[in-house]
């Protein structure tokens, strides 16, 4: 059986999107031309998965409304003729099962990973951060569903390489290169001295049993169940595997990330008439 489930961690306050997230959900703020939990779902969607698990928190209700029906206005849409626009709501709402589960109180990503434990399927189980974007084929969760089929038993996580003065932001691994992926051996939470220059991304597929060493481990650094706690674990176990998604990574969760994205999307859809426009821009 492959994997039908993804966990969204989304309950985050978006402090680093201020004053844009004072009172939109970060994760619905715009990229081009839909917000950036579309194209993050966009993406399960395209590996196969079936059940979307939105782990959010209070002010947070948006998220389920933008993919619920809109009876209302897909009927004045219709009345006015935009059916195409009607039509994309009702692809929208029924594209997967929809589950939201509230975090109550912030204890880190480990333990919003956690939270939706109890709405998971399978004996493996997707987990994508909002925060990072991939733009481009093939999509990057398929890449790790492809190499986690292959081992069922270890995790898989994307990767990024970083220079040695990001490193502090990331956690960060260090393996034996196979086979086009990483076979790692040691997960670190933003340490002063990186292992190398391999960084965690916001992308996971991993066995269930992590559930049970997060509900065990209890907290680490910043009194939070650090989820990199957790994937050592599972790399001393039954191992650990990562591969650098082959589409680019765009950081959301910051405003020249969010812009650069919107770019990129921008780019792709409008062509040269667009890239036009921002020269001239740019020259002004």
């Amino acid at each position: 059986m492959s994997v039908n489930t993804v966990i969204i961690p989304a309950a985050g306050w978006g402090t680093r999107m201020l004053p844009a997230s004072n009172a939109v959900p970060k994760e619905l703020l715009p990229v081009y031309d839909r917000p950036s939990i579309e194209l993050v779902i966009a993406e399960a969607i395209e590996a196969g998965i079936t059940r979307i698990v939105l782990v959010s928190g209070r002010g947070k209700s948006g998220l389920m409304d933008h993919f619920d029906r809109h009876p209302q206005l897909e009927a004045l849409l219709r009345a006015s003729g935009k059916d195409n626009a009607a039509d994309a709501i009702v692809r929208r709402a029924g594209q997967a099962e929809m589950i939201e589960v509230r975090q109550g109180e912030a204890k880190g990503l480990g333990h919003a990973v956690l939270c939706g434990a109890a709405a998971a399927d399978g004996d493996r189980v997707a987990v994508m951060l909002p925060d990072d974007l991939y733009i481009g084929s093939p999509a990057a969760l398929s890449e790790l569903i492809a190499l986690s089929d292959a081992n069922p038993k270890a995790g898989v996580i994307g990767l990024l390489r970083v220079p040695p003065e990001d490193s502090s932001k990331y956690g960060m691994v260090s393996g034996e290169t196979r086979d086009g992926h990483t076979v790692i051996d040691r997960l670190v939470e933003k340490p002063a001295v990186a292992p190398s220059d391999l960084a965690i991304t916001g992308r996971y597929v991993l066995p269930t049993r992590v559930f049970e060493l997060l509900a065990n481990q209890g907290a680490g650094a910043l009194g939070e169940i650090q989820l990199t706690d957790a994937l050592q674990g599972l790399a001393d176990g039954d191992g650990m595997l990562g591969i650098v998604p082959s589409a680019p990574r765009y950081d959301a969760g910051n405003h020249e990330g969010l812009l650069l994205a919107s770019l990129r999307r921008g780019l792709d859809a409008g062509g040269e008439g667009l890239r036009q426009k921002l020269r001239a821009e740019l020259e002004r």
